[in-house]
């Protein structure tokens, strides 16, 4: 479950080219900073959140125990969870290491 970056698209440089200075050129496409994640569990329509939702199934003959069934529909996705702090993304290309 990979997260995905922000939908905030930060360039560096100007929008024309600079002729005489090539790295001034260079432009991210995007922050290396990931701030949202999709959520895994789903709202029922009490309003509930969960990451499975259940029913009990009476039982058809008496002595018999209930069970119960899980629920597949009426749910919606969580959607984007914000993160509590930015993490950095799986596909960052600078190798980060300690100096002690």
């Amino acid at each position: 479950m990979g997260g995905s970056t922000s939908k905030l698209k930060r360039w560096i440089g100007s929008g024309e080219e600079d002729v005489g200075h090539p790295e001034k050129a260079v432009k991210r496409l995007a922050t290396p900073f990931v701030y949202t994640r999709r959520g895994s569990m789903y709202f029922d329509e009490d309003g509930d959140v969960a990451h499975e939702f259940y029913e009990e199934v009476p039982p058809l003959r008496r002595g018999v125990k209930a069970t119960m069934r899980r629920i597949l529909t009426n749910l919606t996705p969580q959607g984007e969870v914000r993160l509590p702090f930015p993490c950095l993304h799986v596909d960052f290309p600078i190798i980060l290491y300690q100096d002690s």
